[in-house]
């Protein structure tokens, strides 16, 4: 009997165990081979010359590059939630005499929404996003190239690319951007209602950082 409950027991746990094991995030350090420049570009297109203390920006392999971030002001007191889409793709191949130029265009100021956000919480959404990363992503290990759209995370001077997480605490840090550009378009009577979806997905995000090894 003993033997046939403990049978049932290593039955019930192996499909959990196998699940947490086959959660595969392609996430690196650092910029992918031959994205920099454009990368670089679109971040300093949506920064608009401010400096963001955390930034999540989407280039896709086609259509308009588009991202969220959070800046804080001079004296520290207020913190700025900003959603940002190009007014027009910023890497774009140019027809031209004998053939195709790759050009970057960020003459036109990207589509820009913001709300001013409590300090208290953006500071928290900063802290978790780069114990999140590091936790996730080892230092030795470089971005990689992409065909499908590259999400690149930076916290600081901390950036981590890669492809969308399906699974574990990167994927919650997906998740909490998306709130992040709710709230960046939200009317202010809206605010507190994004803030706590925001908290509960922060919670969550320290359960799962406490269950990682």
């Amino acid at each position: 009997m003993r033997a046939a409950l403990a049978l049932v027991a290593l039955l019930a746990f192996t499909p959990l165990a196998q699940a947490k094991s086959d959660c595969e995030v392609d996430l690196g350090m650092g910029w992918p081979p031959a994205t920099r420049n454009h990368g670089t570009a679109v971040e300093r297109l949506f920064a608009a010359g401010d400096t963001p203390v955390l930034s999540l920006v989407r280039l896709p392999p086609r259509g308009k590059e588009s991202g969220v971030m959070l800046v804080r002001s001079a004296n520290g007191q207020t913190w700025t939630v900003r959603s940002a889409v190009a007014a027009e793709r910023v890497d774009a191949m140019t027809t031209i005499p004998g053939g195709i130029e790759r050009t970057l265009k960020v003459d036109k100021p990207a589509k820009v929404r913001e709300s001013v956000m409590p300090a208290a919480l953006a500071e928290r959404v900063v802290a978790s996003w780069g114990r999140a990363l590091t936790a996730v992503v080892p230092d030795d290990r470089a971005a990689t190239f992409q065909e499908n759209e590259l999400l690149v995370f930076a916290v600081n001077d901390q950036r981590v690319s890669g492809t969308e997480p399906a699974c574990g605490p990167s994927r919650m840090l997906a998740r909490q951007a998306q709130v992040l550009v709710d709230a960046a378009d939200s009317k202010d009577k809206h605010l507190p209602k994004r803030w706590s979806t925001l908290i509960k997905l922060l919670d969550q995000l320290d359960t799962q950082l406490a269950a990682t090894p």
